[in-house]
């Protein structure tokens, strides 16, 4: 009866959720996953919360001690002595840009893989300068949503040794982008293929 009445009414239209909404709600969602805590990296140090931040969407750490968790359940009680984070594997997770402030003041953290993560893209890229003063190997592989412009931001991590780049749909010309990169980073080896990364787990 409601409804037989609303559609008398000039100019009504009864919302209908599209694309573009259902977009933006797992933006939010995705956003609210990943955004830094400032409280809890004051309480806890920012190289738990940078693991809480991995491990909660999905992703892969390793200790300087070696040890390796990739369950958020795993992680140490919050009273023991915070442990700091050498390896980042974001391979299948749900990582974004949003979270890569985390990465500020972990300053054990040399290698970061992003593999296969739907959320990569240039701004999480650019993120990346959040770790630059300790990051010497990162890998960039298989995410759709990365492109030239945001291959060429990693120019900043001026400490980079080794970085691998591969299966990358939307860069126009690797080449290129390689070429333009080993301009700025002389000292880095980029290269192809699957990192070992992916095999520690």
């Amino acid at each position: 009866m409601l409804l037989s009445r609303l559609s008398v009414i000039p100019h009504f239209k009864p919302f209908t959720p599209t694309l573009t909404h259902n977009r933006g709600f797992w933006e939010f969602v995705n956003m609210m996953f990943n955004k830094p805590d400032p409280d809890r990296i004051k309480l806890l140090g920012p190289d738990r919360a940078c693991a809480e931040w991995v491990l909660r969407n999905g992703g892969k750490v390793v200790w300087t001690n070696g040890l390796a968790c990739a369950d958020y359940n795993l992680l140490p009680p919050e009273n023991q002595k915070t442990l700091q984070i050498a390896e980042l594997d974001a391979t299948d997770s749900g990582i974004s840009h949003y979270g890569f402030p985390h990465l500020t003041g972990c300053t054990a953290l040399w290698k970061i893989i992003l593999h296969n993560a739907s959320y990569i893209d240039n701004r999480a890229l650019m993120g990346l300068a959040y770790g630059k003063s300790a990051l010497t190997y990162v890998e960039v592989s298989k995410c759709l949503n990365v492109t030239d412009s945001g291959l060429k931001e990693l120019k900043v991590l001026e400490k980079l040794k080794t970085l691998v780049l591969f299966n990358l749909e939307s860069v126009n010309n690797l080449d290129e982008c390689k070429h333009y990169l080993q301009q700025h980073l002389p000292k880095c080896k980029i290269e192809d293929g699957a990192s070992e990364m992916n095999q520690q787990f």
